[in-house]
């Protein structure tokens, strides 16, 4: 019998019955074989075993493997656990902020002493990230190429902008895919809308008698609920939602790059009795320091901008240059002696002229020629260019600095993309930065600092099962990463394509197909493509999806000589799966293979492709088509 996965895969394609489910079944337990968990080229091969999600156990190579797991073949990689982004805000779809939530003050000739009690500008703590989370499938898959598993989305902007959440990035539902919803509450010192605060100091202000009337709340619901004499206290989810913060159960993540403000929050939290970690840091190394006495860890940006050249760099290349050039140059000839009188011979009347007309002066309409062709183009002071670039190399050595000072810190994207951020960690690592620290900071040590390192950032029985493969250290240049684990569900990496040929001569694919699969049950699925002549394809595949109603996914791919390869992406609800076609084309038919990847597995199928004949130049050159358009 076929799997459930082939089955929906078929139903996609065969439009099978309309009782099939469209949610994915769980994957199927499955071993990695053949892989190391050494970068030593010779350490000694394992196999891992995944159940349920989780990584169940770890066998030597050889140990036979217990009866129904699907096998994936390590051929020898390096399995590391799948990387974690200490902190993103991609797919933060954020609302602002309800500022008024008391009665408005009166307005009369009277003076009234006080303030609004619920001015909330700014202060969003209720907010849940998970609530408004929103990725994309296109960064989604971003984020898997590079060997990421699981994102940690934070929200931004405000005082107080609500929870931070932990998800996977797996193919599955939402629901299915968060691992934590309340991480950090975010905290910025910012604040949209009109009205105070607007400074620097009306945010300090602000939010410190925020985090004071929340002690407060939490004094009078304790008066109410044991009877004692006090007003019954206002239903104000606000202010619970930092009573946590206040217990020190969860961190205050402050958004800062500046040393200054990375004190002020340091400063603040010292005050209130709160836990905190900072984001962004761009400056921490100047207060790595008093970071590691007070045991704040950093979601550490490696966004450094720009790079800013050197200017010694350019001028010791000049120097090289030079000097290269007067060792290539050959010796003076030898002059002629000066007689016994010590004099220079005398010079000839050639010579004597030559040198008049050197120190002739310029006419002037030549002084004006000379003068429009020097270049006026303004260039920096040597020292201001060396000042941009001490900046810019403390900015890149930040992770250098917090490593020697013991500051524990993890790797964010926060508005990069996942392969600039791991290309930046490769540059630390040439730098200097041992490979063991930057691998911490993307998996074990960003799953401490998160309070999840009990599902996240390990390879070991019990751990969540988000797992990489790669043919070498991931921070070696030509690295490759071959499977991707996630939740259990794997993904195979797209290998590179081969150079290719051009189509054959004469063919050309443009135009209606029907398709039809090996046991085929239900109508043909309908294949339209519009081919290019250097052989790229693009069209559409549409079906009859498994609840009866139309439905269609794109494709493309490229035909080489007679070789058709085309890929796709089929959504149904909460299921989607990835379709591969590839086929030898004949004479108005193509005939190959289709392909559908699940999360939970594969499975494939042989078809046959027939080209529907043009009735509409049939019936032009005939005459022949009724005005239905049938032929008869």
């Amino acid at each position: 019998m076929r799997s459930a996965p082939a089955l929906c895969a078929l139903a996609v394609a065969l439009s099978a019955a309309p009782s099939l489910a469209q949610t994915p079944p769980p994957p199927q337990p499955t071993a990695i074989v053949d892989v190391r968990l050494s970068e030593d080229t010779d350490a000694a091969r394992v196999s891992i075993l995944i159940r349920e999600g989780r990584v169940s156990e770890i066998l030597d190579a050889g140990v036979e493997l217990p009866a129904g797991f699907r096998v994936i073949q390590g051929e020898g990689g390096l399995a590391l656990p799948a990387f974690i982004d200490g902190g993103s805000t991609l797919g933060m779809e954020l609302p602002a902020p309800e500022a008024d939530q008391d009665a408005a003050p009166p307005v009369d000739a009277n003076v009234h002493i006080g303030m609004r009690e619920a001015n909330r500008k700014g202060l969003r703590p209720s907010l849940e990230a998970v609530d408004v989370l929103a990725l994309e499938d296109r960064d989604v898959e971003a984020y898997r190429e590079q060997g990421f598993a699981a994102v940690h989305s934070t929200p931004g902007g405000e005082l107080l902008a609500g929870q931070s959440c932990v998800t996977t990035l797996s193919s599955a539902a939402l629901r299915e895919r968060v691992v934590a919803d309340r991480v950090f509450m975010a905290a910025e010192l910012a604040a949209s809308g009109p009205g105070y605060p607007s400074t620097l100091m009306g945010y300090l202000s602000h939010l410190r008698q925020f985090l004071l009337d929340a002690r407060w709340h939490a004094q009078r619901l304790d008066r109410y609920g044991r009877g004692l004499p006090d007003r019954r206290p206002p239903h104000d989810p606000e202010l619970l939602a930092v009573q946590s913060l206040l217990a020190k159960r969860q961190r205050l993540l402050c958004q800062a790059n500046s040393a200054r403000d990375i004190r002020r929050w340091m400063r603040l939290a010292e005050e209130q009795g709160l836990s905190i970690a900072i984001r962004g840091g761009h400056e921490a190394w100047s207060v790595a320091a008093e970071l590691a006495a007070a045991e704040v860890p950093v979601v550490l940006s490696l966004d450094w901008g720009e790079e800013v050249e050197d200017p010694d760099a350019e001028e010791e290349e000049a120097e090289e240059a030079e000097a290269a050039s007067e060792e290539a140059e050959p010796a003076p000839e030898a002059t002629e002696a000066p007689p016994e009188g010590g004099q220079p011979p005398a010079e000839t009347d050639g010579e004597a002229a030559s040198q008049e007309e050197e120190t002739a002066e310029v006419p002037a309409e030549e002084a004006d020629v000379v003068e429009q062709e020097l270049d006026w183009t303004y260039e920096e002071p040597l020292g201001v260019r060396r000042e941009r670039r001490r900046r810019w190399e403390e900015r890149r050595d930040c992770a250098l600095r917090l490593h020697e000072a013991g500051v524990t810190f993890v790797f964010a994207t926060l508005g990069q993309s996942p392969k600039d951020l791991l290309e930046s960690v490769r540059t630390l690592v040439e730098l200097g930065l041992p490979e063991e620290a930057a691998l911490a900071a993307l998996t074990r040590g960003t799953a401490e600092v998160l309070g999840l390192s009990r599902r996240l950032g390990k390879l070991e029985a019990g751990q969540d099962a988000d797992i990489a493969v790669w043919s070498d250290s991931p921070f070696a240049k030509k690295a490759k990463l071959q499977w991707l684990v996630i939740d259990g569900a794997s993904f195979e990496l797209a290998e590179e394509t081969e150079a290719a040929e051009a189509p054959a001569e004469g063919v050309d694919l443009s135009g209606t197909w029907e398709v039809t699969y090996e046991d085929q049950t239900g109508d043909p699925a309908v294949l339209e493509l519009d081919m290019h002549e250097d052989g790229e394809v693009a069209g559409t595949l549409s079906f009859e999806s498994p609840d009866g109603s139309p439905s269609s996914s794109e494709v493309s791919g490229r035909l080489s000589g007679r070789r058709l390869t085309l890929e796709g992406k089929i959504d149904l609800g909460q299921f989607s799966a990835r379709i591969r076609i590839t086929a030898e084309v004949g004479e108005d038919a193509f005939s190959g293979d289709a392909t559908w990847k699940f999360s939970g597995g594969e499975d494939s199928n042989s078809f046959t492709a027939r080209r529907k004949p043009d009735w509409s130049d049939h019936g032009h050159d005939h005459g022949t088509t009724n005005r239905g358009g049938d032929p008869r």
